[in-house]
């Protein structure tokens, strides 16, 4: 038995075994490239089948958590229409004949340092939306899967670096019966929608992703910040009484 501390961010407790949602391998390598017109359309291409998928989840968020939850996509939209944000991408790989995933790597860690080191909670935010919308054009180049949560079809707590936006939505209420991350805060987007889908969350724990593993029994207590890692008997039977006495 191992227990990690995190921070409560969405109280309820959670008993069930770990599903870990594992990161895809978004390795991004400079490469010197000859047709810079096809590399801006392959870029371009990038960001239409992005921007379809993001019409999906944000339809699904509307259907399943509101408005409010589904503003977070029309936000991610707006990124992807942003000519800030793509101008700068499309000159890079034309100016330094770099390949596309590169240009838009280098252009947005630019954005998300700079939106991090401000002393404001919206612009850390939107950084954050920065850093979901780059992963998903960069699957799309580089042709790797994104993780889809909405296929989970078992109880399960999520356990993962951090959740993104995107993800926190495509959980179903169902079976998904808590998470917990390595990092996040209170006020993170996957915080305040774990609080919407009334499911436990303990963020910022360190060490989730490498001290869980998956199958394995956890308890997720979002009223106190605690994770329990397969928990004794005893400590079972103090947590199911503890979940009944909540409910």
């Amino acid at each position: 038995m191992q227990e990690l501390k995190g921070i409560g961010a969405s109280a309820g407790i959670a008993i069930v075994k770990a599903y870990r949602l594992e990161e895809p391998d978004l390795t991004v390598e400079k490469k010197n490239i000859a047709d810079a017109a096809a590399e801006v359309s392959r870029f371009d291409e990038a960001i239409v089948r992005s921007k379809e998928e993001l019409e999906k989840i944000k339809e699904h968020a509307l259907k399943e958590l509101g408005q409010d939850k589904a503003d977070i996509f029309s936000a991610h939209l707006l990124v992807l229409s942003d000519p800030e944000l793509l101008n700068p991408v499309k000159e890079k790989i034309s100016t330094d004949s770099v390949n596309a995933e590169f240009a838009l790597k280098e252009t947005a860690s630019m954005f998300v340092t700079m939106f991090e080191s401000m002393d404001n909670e919206y612009m850390k935010e939107r950084a954050a939306d920065i850093r979901d919308v780059t992963k998903r054009v960069t699957g799309h180049l580089l042709g790797v899967e994104i993780p889809n949560p909405s296929m989970i079809s078992e109880e399960v707590v999520i356990v993962a670096e951090d959740l993104t936006p995107s993800d926190t939505a495509q959980l179903n209420r169902q079976f998904v019966k808590g998470f917990t991350t390595d990092i996040g805060g209170r006020t993170s987007h996957s915080a305040i929608m774990a609080r919407s889908l009334e499911i436990p969350a303990v963020v910022g724990t360190k060490a989730a992703t490498g001290t869980i593993e998956n199958g394995v029994t956890v308890i997720v207590d979002g009223i106190d910040g605690d994770v329990i890692i397969d928990p004794s008997s005893e400590t079972l039977k103090k947590y199911e009484e503890k979940h009944s006495a909540y409910l």
